[in-house]
């Protein structure tokens, strides 16, 4: 009872807060409620590839985190494709509006059945389901109870979006020119438009409604009505995003690393991050697909989200406190700090309707001070993508650059990393001579590597990433060819240290240490010798110092 009684204060404060911030023009939205999709695919049958794709349309699996609004065809074919070189936006909604989307879609919601007639239950599921342990609990204070609830699914309905994909330029690796490595890539145009299910088109709407009291003749009138009706849809953005679906070849060393896929399965996966893809993208830009709520406890951080909003690992928010300002008299958000979802284990599965007992997901801080419970939190996606830049001190150094890609959504393990680095620098090395032609003692050098790296909060705006690389090195003169160019192959064990300025802007230091486990080799003179004899000494330890940026 008494975790009852808290659990009510808190929600009755968040909802005040909420409440407040209604009132205010210039606030960080603090309200969510769930959009639905309507999912379609450009069905353009002269593409290249297109015919093997179409075919795993089907396969797809749509987000949870919208409600499902998909027609009985996934396939949008065009009237005019021709004309895609223009206005590519305005011609999908043409066709659209030919076949009336949005007037099927809306249809949906009130399960409107052949002969006319049409039913709240989809609506009031709905409702019941998008429903959160704060919308519960207030109800049950009402004497309206579950059927308020219920009613949440008539403001949804004006959330109703439609999205367009247009698969373009599918190619295998081969055809791409990609060496070594088998798969696919395409090019996916994607087009959002909304439902534009104002109160003019919902009463001339709702009079098309068939009662059962309807004599025969009005219900006729009623159905023609409906056939007249035009339900406009309104454009909202349009994106662009590059796809790749592939693994090394089975006869390459790094192909022992995966499980083999076939060129189907590849293709298929394809299919999927096209949608996955773009939605998350979307996601960064439309307000109302970002998830908002309350910060729920504080140790650990904790909110009442989940699978239900499609919450990933390392799923980005930020943190805003309401702070009120004498000179406006009003309050305002500062934010506060940034989080990330934990691992998948940690992410809780509250895909069913709210009983006032809805499980947490838990979160970890990478930026700002000291949260509290009830701050908002807003969902921020991010491309995942860390760009280092700096100098690296020691036996090998030079200039230096890295980039990070966070894999936590894609494995569900938190604030694991991908890296490519590549560094320059130049030196005189005497003891080379001997094993190379020219008199030349001065080199420059190239290395280019990557590996794996898990970051570890040792406080909130400050990391620990360890990790482990593989590269290789190569070194040139101007008395020397290309071919003439001896390379070695290294590992390079090392841990950063990363101190938040800004939550996307860090000062990075570090130590890493070059270990050469191959003789250095060119193509003309093949195996040369130990990379630290030719270039005596050139291995070991390297500091790093720079700037990392997160984008």
């Amino acid at each position: 009872m008494r975790k009852l009684v808290i659990t009510s204060l808190f929600i009755s404060l968040t909802v005040c807060l909420f409440g407040q911030d209604a009132r205010e023009g210039k606030k960080v939205p603090t309200t969510y409620d769930r959009s639905s999709l309507t999912v379609l695919f450009v069905d353009n049958q002269t593409a290249n590839h297109w015919s093997e794709a179409r075919e795993k349309v089907s396969k797809i699996v749509f987000s949870d985190k919208y409600n499902n609004n998909n027609l009985q065809t996934l396939l949008l074919s065009l009237n005019s494709p021709s004309k895609m070189l223009g206005d590519a936006q305005g011609v999908i909604a043409d066709n659209l509006n030919n076949i009336n989307v949005a007037k099927q879609v809306v249809s949906k919601w009130y399960n409107r059945q052949p002969d006319g007639t049409m039913d709240m239950t989809i609506v009031h599921e709905r409702g019941r389901f998008s429903a959160t342990d704060a919308d519960f609990l207030l109800a049950q204070t009402s004497k309206r109870g579950n059927a308020a609830l219920e009613e949440f699914g008539n403001r949804l309905i004006n959330l109703s979006y439609i999205l367009v994909l247009d698969l373009q330029s599918i190619k295998t690796m081969a055809e791409a020119k990609v060496v070594n490595t088998k798969g696919w890539q395409a090019n996916v145009m994607s087009y959002l438009y909304k439902v534009n299910f104002n109160d003019e088109v919902k009463y001339a709407f709702y009079d098309t409604w068939i009662y059962e009291d309807d004599t025969e003749e009005v219900k006729e009138q009623k159905r023609k009505a409906f056939d007249e009706l035009d339900i406009p849809i309104e454009p909202v953005l349009q994106k662009s995003v590059t796809i790749t679906s592939s693994q090394p070849e089975s006869d390459t060393g790094l192909g022992l690393l995966f499980k083999p896929k076939s060129m189907e399965q590849l293709l298929e996966e394809l299919l999927q991050k096209s949608y996955d893809e773009v939605v998350y993208r979307i996601e960064m830009d439309i307000e109302e697909f970002k998830v908002k709520t309350a910060l729920y406890e504080t140790r650990p951080l904790r909110a009442k989200i989940g699978l239900k909003e499609g919450l990933q690992t390392d799923t980005r928010f930020f943190v805003y406190e309401y702070v009120y300002n004498e000179k406006i008299n009003e309050a305002e958000p500062k934010r506060r700090g940034v989080i990330r979802a934990a691992s998948k284990s940690k992410i809780t599965d509250n895909r069913k309707v709210a009983a006032g007992d809805m499980g947490t997901s838990q979160f970890y801080q990478v930026q700002g001070r000291k949260l509290d419970q009830g701050f908002i939190l807003q969902q921020q996606n991010d491309l995942g993508i860390e760009v280092s830049l700096g100098a690296e001190l020691g036996e090998i150094g030079g200039g230096y650059g890295r980039v990070d890609i966070r894999l936590g959504r894609f494995i569900g393990i938190r604030s694991l990393f991908v890296y490519l680095e590549g560094g320059f620098d130049a030196g005189d090395y005497p003891s080379a001579l001997p094993y190379l032609y020219g008199g030349d003692e001065s080199f420059t050098f190239l290395r280019f590597g990557g590996g794996i790296a898990k970051g570890m909060q040792l406080m909130r705006n400050l990391e620990l990433r360890p990790y482990v690389g593989v590269g290789a090195e190569s070194a040139s003169n101007d008395d020397n060819t290309a071919d003439d160019a001896p390379s070695a192959i290294y590992i390079k064990p090392g841990v950063n240290l990363a101190l938040n300025l800004t939550h996307n802007f860090q000062f990075i230091g570090g130590v890493g240490a070059y270990a050469f486990i191959s003789d250095a080799e060119s193509e003309n003179a093949g195996v040369i010798g130990p990379w630290d004899s030719v270039f005596l000494d050139r291995t070991g330890p390297s500091a790093f110092i720079g700037i990392k940026f997160g984008f």
